[in-house]
């Protein structure tokens, strides 16, 4: 059976097409699709396929549903659909499914030479029949059919570029004219036209194209095209003969550098537009104008809306609307953030605010800076030139927002704030926006949208209910939610209510509060909810992070997941709380500080440490239970265990595992802040300790963060230990990120504590972590004494683990200084150390190193056994790192073996592993090993090129080795280009570093500068 979700939902059997059923019955098939053969629970599958408004018997009509789907497929000899555990799944094979076809035919594109590549693109689109899931109704499915028009436009841009370098400029021209006219401001595709018309040697209509753009680009957004259209143009001008062989880039060079770079990323981070949008008019032309040419902005000079006014008045709803409405004009991407600004807790620190920026943008953790000045700079060197949207939410004041603006005339920055930010308006020439309250007729409008015929068949009452919200925005919707929950009761008995409950209030407050009106339309909301999700809102106001997952609410309220869920929804319902992702869930700051107001008048001081003790336990299991399943072996380098009271998600998967950490990751690190605030610094300790590996393999940013935190946290205690782990975690983080010299001073520290507490775990890794850092020094004979510390300590420890550690990073050591026979002794017996553990990343690694010992030796058959059985491991376990490793080093074996072009086809691999996980030193050896693979296949400049890119990215970290590398790599590239001058210097270069390192590739250097006449 083949399945198409690509345009309507559709089911095809062996007798034809399948019917499906209704809108909501295809709906649920659909959801299903989009991830064949995982079960999805009863709860996601009404939220994907209802949203926040299900019916009232959605359960029961799920389950009608599905019965029907099952007899359905099983009448026309389709797939499975089963019960697995609490949730549902399609058994569907993913090559059935167009969307998942889609995907791999893009992938297998994408990697493949262009004669079959070709081939590939055309079945990819060839799926497309419309716009995806076009006959269904879901706010889930519309967020996945939007991403997937981005896939797809993308692949159509990426097919279009093949189409030219292979010379079929003829076909690809006719749908880059109409595409032309639907995407008239990408820039990319408008280069396409461009080299597609000249290469069809039409010259004067590209040209006249470009002309055209250009002035549509002023004329709309009042920037002038960007750099590498404007190369392209001029190369035009000058009649190129390269270009007609499909070179876009100034030389084949540069194309080759790029092809070792991951593509450029195009945020696109705007929340949904808000449904039932309503009035504004006015402010909206108003920033039209702003945004027009002739609205007053220098064409160069930055632009920045400042949209400012009271809590809830609409400030973020409105920004966010506009924002949907002029993205197009921003092709670049858009960023947007949270700042959190009146937050209950704290504000968001604008550095964190940049590293989300600068990872968003395709930064790897190991580039994002530490130093706020520095990340600001970083990110406004990204965006230059680029034509982006920001979104500053919620901005505190002009300090939280002034590291954030990019400095360039070509983006748009979009602030709303409660602060008048008047320091935005006077020295950046920011364009305020004041927004007021809303006019009667919008206010009735939005309740009219919102409530429906019964609010138009009581006008007076309506508007009654408009002034008595405020006329706030927030307050409205609130109201409305409300009023929809009692069809049974009028809104004149619904204001009588709301009227009686403002009186009061306005005897004890005759001062006129400007938040009583929406703290009293809260009331008066949650006075009519049930018990227990009452109870669930004033919890609610106790949690520290961005957002929560029905998990966390049943830890922190004590109930049952189911009754965590169905407390959700209500208040969901209510407008109370809103969806921030799938099954995560936030508040509005205000309605945040105002359940945290209602905890506090009505919960005991013990009840509300209860709950926030059941959060934390909950966090502490959770995370515990999820590097379980990631890092098994490593349970004995964590803290213990620790019993929950609440229900812990299935985390028994890597799957699974690693989907929770990268969820809560940003709740975890408030967590961390928020009880170090309250004094609880063993907790911060003990968390750092817990997901330590998970992050530092993952999320370097944050790894230093949380570092950080357990580092403060612990000098805040009398404990030895806590300090001696808190300042090895954030040292290993220091060294992943070539912070080498920070990373030193955090292990010396580390292991002074360590043997002052009389901890032998530890100290055991304190020594590993100051071998580590000393060996990223150069300092390899001091890195081997302290690792062979560390082998001491843990054997009279009888840490298993840590004494297998070490004997691998000796045997690594040794290796490097070319002491081989002793490096596989040592190797051997760490691979079986780990394997009595059962420690299979760990034995990956090893294998991987004891493969390279063997290369070195030139036992190349049992290198490449080695290698094999490593990546058997690395695949079950999808461990990105340890994987780009072993394909670097099998990229060496295969250079051995004669085979270059294979080879460079692993270190590529390897390269684009090492970028995503942000290893800069391995990602440096690894564009040494193209730049060789290159050399080796004839094309000398394309091997400068690579060991240029190495030594610049060695240089910048101390890489010392790699940095040698490089050099004795040039050095024979220029020898093979007869520049023997400049050869001898980086061969010099080369041999003064090697020798430094005490590496024996000096004597590949010495052997180089012996033989002044020899080529490459």
């Amino acid at each position: 059976m083949r399945f198409g979700v690509l345009g309507p939902v559709v089911a095809y059997g062996i007798g034809g097409a399948v019917e499906l059923g209704p809108t909501r019955q295809r709906t649920v098939l659909a959801t299903l699709l989009v991830e064949p053969g995982i079960a999805a629970t009863p709860e996601q599958l009404i939220d994907r396929v209802w949203g926040e408004r299900p019916p009232q018997r959605s359960r029961q009509t799920l389950h009608t549903y599905l019965s029907r789907l099952r007899t359905a497929l099983e009448a026309a000899d389709g797939p499975a659909l089963a019960r697995r555990g609490r949730g549902y799944l399609l058994d569907a094979d993913p090559e059935t499914v167009d969307l998942h076809r889609f995907r791999k035919l893009v992938a297998g594109a994408r990697s493949a030479d262009d004669a079959v590549a070709a081939g590939l693109w055309r079945g990819a689109l060839d799926l497309w029949r419309g716009t995806p899931f076009d006959d269904v109704d879901s706010d889930w499915l519309d967020a996945i059919a939007a991403g997937l028009e981005r896939e797809r436009w993308a692949a159509v841009l990426d097919r279009n570029d093949l189409l030219l370098r292979t010379g079929d400029h003829a076909i690809v021209l006719a749908g880059l004219t109409a595409a032309s006219n639907d995407h008239p401001l990408d820039e990319r595709l408008a280069g396409q036209h461009l080299l597609a018309l000249y290469a069809a040697g039409r010259q004067a209509d590209a040209l006249a194209h470009y002309r055209a753009l250009r002035q549509r680009l002023v004329d709309d957004i009042g920037s002038e095209p960007g750099p590498v259209l404007r190369e392209l143009h001029q190369r035009i001008l000058n009649q190129d003969p390269r270009l007609i062989r499909g070179e876009p880039e100034t030389s084949r060079e540069r194309t080759q550098v790029a092809s070792a770079v991951v593509p450029a990323v195009v945020p696109a981070q705007l929340p949904a537009d808000v449904a039932g949008f309503t009035g504004r008019a006015a402010e909206l032309d108003r920033l039209d104008t702003f945004l027009s040419p002739e609205g007053g902005v220098p064409e160069q000079a930055m632009k920045i809306a400042v949209i400012g006014g009271t809590a809830g008045v609409g400030k973020t709803t409105l920004a966010v609307h506009w924002a949907h409405r002029v993205r197009a004009r921003f092709p670049d991407g858009q960023l947007y953030v949270n700042l959190r600004g009146y937050d209950p807790e704290q504000p968001m620190a604008t550095g964190d605010a940049l590293a989300r920026f600068l990872t968003a943008l395709g930064l790897t953790s190991h580039n994002v800076p530490l130093a706020e000045d520095d990340r600001a700079a970083r990110f406004r060197s990204e965006v230059a030139g680029k034509r982006m949207l920001i979104v500053l939410d919620n901005a505190a004041g002009v300090r939280q927002v002034r590291s954030l603006l990019p400095g360039s005339g070509s983006c748009l920055v979009v602030v709303t704030s409660r602060d008048s930010l008047a320091g935005l308006v006077a020295v950046d020439g920011a364009y305020r926006l004041d927004l007021g309250l809303l006019t009667i007729t919008e206010a009735v409008d939005l309740l009219n949208r919102l409530i429906g015929r019964r609010a138009e068949e009581e006008p007076v009452a309506t508007a009654l209910l408009a002034e008595q919200c405020a006329r706030l925005s927030l307050a409205l919707r609130v109201a409305a939610e409300l009023a929809v929950s009692r069809p049974d009761s009028t809104l004149a008995e619904l204001n009588a209510e709301l009227t009686d409950r403002q009186s009061r209030l306005d005897l004890l407050d005759p001062g006129g509060d400007p938040y009583a009106a929406v703290r009293e339309v809260f009331s008066w909301s949650i006075h009519h909810l049930p018990t227990a999700a009452l109870e669930t809102f004033r919890l609610l106001g106790l949690h520290p992070g961005p957002d929560i997952d029905p998990y966390a609410v049943a830890a922190l309220t004590g109930v049952p997941i189911d009754q965590a869920r169905q407390n959700l929804a209500v208040l969901a319902r209510a407008h109370l709380v809103h969806r921030s992702a799938p099954n995560r869930y936030g508040l509005h700051d205000l309605l945040r500080a105002y359940a945290g107001s209602l905890a506090n008048l009505h919960l005991t001081r013990d009840e509300r440490e209860n709950a926030t003790g059941r959060l934390l336990d909950f966090y502490r299991a959770a995370a515990t239970a999820a590097m379980d399943c990631l890092h098994p072996a490593e349970a004995s380098h964590r803290p213990p265990r620790i019993p929950s009271s609440a229900t812990i998600p299935d985390l028994t998967t890597p799957d699974a595992a690693g989907a929770w950490l990268d969820a809560e990751r940003f709740c975890l690190i408030a967590v961390a802040a928020h009880v170090a605030a309250c004094g609880k610094y063993s907790y911060v300790v003990a968390l750092a300790r817990i997901v330590h590996r998970y992050l530092i393999d993952t999320h370097l940013t944050e790894a230093i963060a949380l570092g950080d935190q357990a580092r403060r946290s612990a000098e805040g205690t009398d404990d030895p230990s806590a300090l001696a782990h808190a300042l090895r975690l954030l040292g290993a983080a220091y060294s992943r990120m070539s912070q080498v010299d920070l990373a030193l001073e955090c292990q010396q520290g580390s292991l002074a504590h360590a043997r002052r507490a009389g901890d032998p775990l530890a100290e055991t890794l304190a020594y590993l972590g100051l071998g580590v850092a000393l060996s990223h020094l150069g300092r390899g004979a001091e890195s081997m004494a302290q690792t062979r510390e560390a082998i001491a300590v843990a054997t009279k420890a009888d840490d298993a683990l840590g004494e297998a550690i070490a004997f691998n990073n000796l045997a690594v050591l040794l290796q490097q200084h070319g002491r081989y026979a002793e490096a596989g002794e040592h190797q051997r017996e760490a691979l079986r150390r780990f394997r009595d553990l059962d420690a299979r990343r760990f034995q990956a690694n090893a294998l991987t190193n004891l493969g390279v010992i063997e290369t070195r030796l030139g036992d190349l058959a049992a290198a490449a056994d080695h290698f094999d059985a490593s990546l058997v491991i690395l695949h079950e376990l999808s461990t990105p790192i340890v994987e780009a490793h072993t394909l670097d080093k099998l990229g060496m074996l295969l250079l051995r073996l004669g085979d270059a072009p294979a080879a460079s086809e692993r270190f590529r691999q390897a390269v684009q592993l090492f970028h995503q996980v942000g290893v800069p030193a391995a990602e440096a050896g690894s564009l040494n090993g193209m730049g060789e693979a290159a050399l080796r296949q004839g094309r000398p400049e394309d091997a400068l090129a690579l060991y240029r890119r190495a030594l610049a990215m060695a240089e910048q970290i101390r890489g010392f080795h790699q940095e040698a590398q490089a050099h004795l790599g040039m050095g024979h590239v220029l020898r093979a280009l007869d520049d023997e001058d400049r050869a001898r210097a980086h061969f010099e270069t080369a041999l003064e570093l090697y020798t430094g390192l005490g590496m024996p590739e000096a004597d590949d250097a010495r052997t180089a500068l012996a033989e002044p006449t020899a080529k490459a």
